[in-house]
Order: structure tokens, then sequence, then C-alpha cells
């Protein structure tokens, strides 16, 4: 009885990990890019749910009328707590991890002080991106900043006012910004580039969502100007090969999500394709995207209308493709935008989908001008958009009132980022939400309409939630 105490004395799995992962800066390291993992996995389907499913712009798919409630309840804005992307377990691990890193970094050795203010900056960097979104999704959510290793750990948070959560996504970038090597280089990890576009992001949300005040304005401004201003980024000649796997990682690109072959692929794209079986052999991925899956969703009439308004648009080729299958009988349509490899017969979903690219800082920069009355200098952003989309530096006239500029930009956001995710928080944001999506029509008034419930789920696996939020019951 006794030569067996010693193997009674059990280590808890929590203690092995905090003692024996974080002693080593590859530890370190290899948490960091877990986190990225962890976020690009929640945002590899919930971008578009979350992000442009509700804008009234998507429909049942246009091979056979197919449909499905988890997107169709998401158009028309009438989802419940039992739907798929009302559960945010997926963000809050993503930030377990970067909040485990934050905790840990700064004790273990770094051959390289830079090196370790780079993890700490990508830490800050992935915890606000996701507690930007869970505030704009939910509202009201639990703001955790201590990880979780253990059982014994108060696992049900309650849940923080918004306005508090916002707080801490803007105090998360300025960490981020303020750590963060200006020498980096790349768009799959944070850099200088890509934490100044999250800060104008939610800036200009605060300012033009949240009626935070001018100070949003200025601090939006500032951003866009350091993105701009840095020489780093170009806008790609062609718009079609910001999304060609063999070119995606261009001179446009600032953050991207990385999809590789055998590494990670997949994602929202498979919603766009058609199965092999319904297209004739001579036209799989010439030029039809063909797979495994089924059309599930597409943009209605009235959006592929906007889209192809203009013939002389050199984006509509990437954006909106059809052809007419003689042997099928069928007319397919679909977009060429992350539409991934062609393997051995076989299509690969390896194209790395974006979450922020030049295009949008100058669609940025012309919304502050907007804002700030400067009409002539919100049409010169404009116009850089133009002229590679038109072949038209002077495309938007120096006569816009200020109505007709917020209508381009609006419109140009529409035509420029089609798939992107983006759309629904630019439709909130610009206050047409109600005017965009014909299934919020006379909804105004409804009380979070434009939250998302919380998934019974999190509701009973934590009971100091408070219960659902308040309009969704």
């Amino acid at each position: 009885m006794t030569s067996c105490h010693k193997d009674l004395d059990i280590v808890q799995d929590s203690q092995l990990s905090a003692n024996s992962m974080w002693t080593e800066q590859s530890d370190a390291e290899s948490a960091m890019l877990g986190a990225h993992q962890r976020m690009r996995a929640a945002f590899s389907q919930g971008l578009v749910y979350w992000g442009e499913y509700r804008t009234g712009l998507w429909g049942a798919g246009n091979h056979g009328g197919l449909s499905q409630a988890v997107r169709d309840r998401t158009y028309q804005n009438t989802m419940d707590n039992t739907h798929t992307y009302a559960d945010w377990e997926q963000l809050y691990t993503t930030i377990n991890q970067a909040n485990l890193v934050l905790r840990y970094t700064p004790q273990i050795p770094f051959t390289n002080e830079e090196r370790r203010e780079e993890v700490m900056a990508n830490a800050y960097f992935i915890r606000a991106n996701c507690y930007y979104w869970i505030a704009r999704i939910w509202g009201d959510a639990p703001l955790v900043l201590e990880g979780y290793e253990s059982a014994s750990q108060d696992l049900r948070p309650t849940r923080t006012p918004a306005g508090d959560i916002y707080l801490q996504v803007e105090s998360d970038i300025e960490e981020a910004l303020s750590r963060i090597p200006q020498g980096i280089q790349g768009n799959k990890t944070a850099t200088a580039g890509a934490i100044n576009m999250l800060k104008a992001d939610f800036s200009l949300w605060m300012y033009g969502a949240q009626n935070g005040g001018d100070g949003y304005l200025d601090e939006a401004e500032a951003a866009i100007d350091a993105v701009l201003s840095a020489g780093r980024y170009s806008l790609e000649s062609n718009y079609s090969r910001i999304f060609d796997t063999e070119t995606e990682s261009g001179s446009e690109v600032i953050f991207a999500w990385n999809y590789k072959q055998d590494e990670y692929t997949g994602g929202y794209p498979h919603d766009y394709q058609f199965n092999s079986a319904t297209v004739s052999p001579q036209y799989h991925y010439n030029p039809i995207v063909v797979g495994t899956r089924q059309q599930w969703t597409f943009y209605t009439d009235s959006y592929v209308e906007h889209i192809t308004e203009d013939a002389s648009d050199s984006r509509i080729e990437t954006n909106y493709q059809t052809f007419f299958d003689e042997g099928m009988n069928q007319l397919f349509a679909w977009t060429n935008k992350y539409k991934g490899s062609w393997v051995n017969g076989t299509l690969v979903l390896d194209s790395d989908v974006i979450l922020y690219r030049l295009a949008e800082a100058y669609l940025f920069d012309a919304e502050i001008k907007l804002y700030r009355d400067d009409l002539s200098g919100a049409l010169a952003s404009l116009n850089k958009i133009a002229d590679r989309a038109y072949d038209d530096a002077t495309y938007y006239a120096s006569t816009s009132s200020a109505s007709e500029v917020k209508s381009a930009i609006l419109s140009e956001r529409m035509k420029e980022f089609p798939a992107e995710g983006k759309l629904w928080w630019d439709f909130v944001r610009l206050d047409v939400a109600f005017d965009m999506n014909p299934y919020l029509k006379g909804k105004e008034g409804q009380q979070n309409i434009l939250l998302w419930p919380i998934s019974d789920k999190s509701i009973n696996d934590n009971p100091n939630l408070g219960g659902q939020t308040p309009g969704w019951n």
C-alpha cells in the first residue's frame, strides 16, 4: 500500500499545461499561431452568416431553387436560439487562446524582444477582432480577460454591457499597435497595416453606428492615413488576381486567413459551387465551378442587376459569371471569387479568405471625407476604385451632392465586396439596413432586431447569462 503513494499524486492536466507548455519562445509562438487557426475556423462560415447573409442580397441557390433553413432564416432575419450561428463558442475558444498567450508570454525568455512584442500584438489583435464581432452580433456578452485552464475556475461569467466590450476592443487595438514592430511584413498574421484597418473599421462603427462622437472619426482618419501612407500596399491592376490562388497574397491584401491544401480548406465558398453530377464533364471548372456540394445560395435577382448594371465594370467576370450547359439544358450562375483550385479532377477550396484589403481603405477614406463634408476628397478616393473597375479615373463627377456621394460609396461597396462578408455591417453603419433588406421593412421599432439571439447551448451551459437577449425571447 505504501509503495503506490507516489503514483497517486496525480498532476492535473491544467497543471501539466501551465508547467510544461509555457517554458520556451516556441511555445508562445505556437500558441499565437494556434489562436490564428482558431479564429480562422470561427470565421470560416461565420463570416458570411454574421456579416452578409442578413443583407437581403442573398437567397436560394439558382440551381433547382434549393434552400435550407439555416440560410433562409438568416436572410429573413427570423433566426432563433436553435440557429447554428447563434452560438458563440468558437469565438470564445479563440479568445481563451489569446488570453493564455497574453498571460504567459511576458514570463517566457525570448532571444529577441521584438519577437515577444509581435507575439503579444497578435494576441491583442485576435482578441480585439473577436470581441468586436461579438459586440456587434450579440450586444451584451461575457467579457473574459483571463485564460481558462482548469475546471476549478469559474466558467460561468455574466454578460457585460456592449459599451464596455467596445472599450476593451479599443484598448486591445491600441495595445496591439503599440507593440507591433513596424518592420513586420506579410498578411497572414498581424501587421501595423492589419491593426490599423481594424482600428479604422472599429472607429467608423463607433462613429456611425454607436454615435460615439467626432473623436472616433479622428481615430479612423489617423488609422487610414497610416495605411495609405505606409507605401506597402497597392491596388491590383486586375481585380481577379486578388482572389486567384496563384496570386492571392499580392500587394492589395492586408490581412487574410490562410487556406492551403492538406492544412486547412473549405469554408463558406462551398455554398456557391455546383455538384459535378449536374454539369457536363467538359465544363467542370471550365468554366463552371463544381464539387461535391450543391449551390445552396446565390445573389438575388436585384443584386445581380446592381452588380452588372455597368457593362464596363471589370469586376463582373469575377463576381458574377453565367454559362449555359446545353447537355444539361441548364443556365448556371456563380461567383469566381474564392473558387479554389482544380487538382486532379477535384475541387480544392484553398483560396485565402480576406478580411482587409486596400480597396476597403480607400472606401473607408471616402466615407470619412463624406462625414467631414469634404466631397471632392471623398470622390477622389472613390475614383481610385472606379479607375480599376471602369478604367475611368473621373467616373464620379465632382459636382455630386452629399447624398449622391453616400449612395456611390454604398454602391461601390456592393460591387467591390460581394461574398466577402462585409456588407451587413456597411448597411448598419450607413443606416440603410432597413431599406436594403425587404424582410426588415417595418421592423425598425423591434427591440434588438439588428442583433442575433443567443444559442440554447450557451444559455443552458451558463445560467449566469440571464436568459435570452431581450427581443428574441
